[in-house]
């Protein structure tokens, strides 16, 4: 059976689900960085890098285990059109939080957690903890409301051939 590192190189369908939530992740951490960033460097600490990467860590887990288990998508996964679903009945908040484990030291354990999931045979979409967790992220169309489709195409109005004929003579 092949990997996921095997079949990024062959499947183009794979490698956008993979981009899709790498921007979607980036998304996500810049929303949450970029606050942080301008507060912590406000007072000034002597490791703000470290303190704003361990802040950053601690409120993406809870902001991606709320939004994950009540809606099944963060505002990066809405974005890039994806969601996240339970391999197991109704999606919960427990499944979501264990999903959202390597996002505490996003730095360190998000990357290997990727890495694990795409070097070992299964599903190739999923992170390691996905399979823990018994979750899987799928691309997201949401239904389209009758007032957003497009119109029924009306029939064409046939000019009577006599009006023109008469126009061409005159």
């Amino acid at each position: 059976m092949y990997t996921g590192f095997d079949l990024l190189g062959s499947n183009s369908a794979l490698r956008n689900h993979w981009l899709k939530r790498l921007v979607a992740g980036l998304i996500d951490v810049t929303i949450i960085f970029t606050p942080i960033w301008i507060v912590i460097s406000y007072f000034d600490l002597p490791y703000d890098t470290v303190a704003a990467s361990i802040v950053t860590g601690i409120i993406w887990l809870v902001y991606a285990s709320v939004c994950e288990g009540r809606y099944g998508r963060t505002l990066g996964k809405a974005l890039v059109r994806q969601k996240v679903v339970s391999l197991k009945g109704r999606r919960s908040y427990k499944q979501t939080f264990i999903r959202s484990i390597s996002k505490l030291f996003w730095f360190i354990f998000l990357p290997f957690d990727v890495a694990v999931g795409l070097a070992t045979e299964g599903d190739p979409r999923k992170r390691w903890i996905d399979t823990v967790s018994n979750t899987l992220v799928i691309a997201y169309y949401p239904p389209v409301s009758n007032n957003k489709r497009a119109p029924n195409p009306r029939p064409r109005m046939h000019e009577k051939l006599e009006s023109k004929d008469e126009s061409v003579l005159r």
